[in-house]
């Protein structure tokens, strides 16, 4: 089974607690982070995806980032990842 959320226009420090939230609810063991609208990745908030990113792995479960925009994959590559690395833990070391 897998789940999908939709992640907000802009994560930054205000999209944090509410980010943590829908992560620690999902359960299945397939998520899908939709990220058709973000145009801000903010530290902050990629740390919190990273960490969920790196348990899932963990316990077995996959993460994938879906539909992310120009702004979003720019970002991204700021920090060094794309979206198919962000949810590979494997390829961060």
């Amino acid at each position: 089974m897998s789940a999908e959320i939709e992640l907000d226009p802009r994560l930054d420090y205000q999209a944090v607690a509410p980010l943590v939230g829908q992560l620690a609810d999902a359960k299945d063991d397939d998520l899908i982070l939709n990220a058709r609208h973000v145009v801000h990745v903010g530290a902050l908030a990629l740390q919190v995806v990273l960490s969920m990113v790196k348990a899932r792995a963990s316990a077995g479960q996959t993460t994938r980032l879906v539909n992310a925009t120009d702004t979003c994959v720019d970002q991204l590559g700021l920090f060094g990842f794309s979206p198919e690395t962000l949810t590979n833990p494997e390829t961060w070391t």
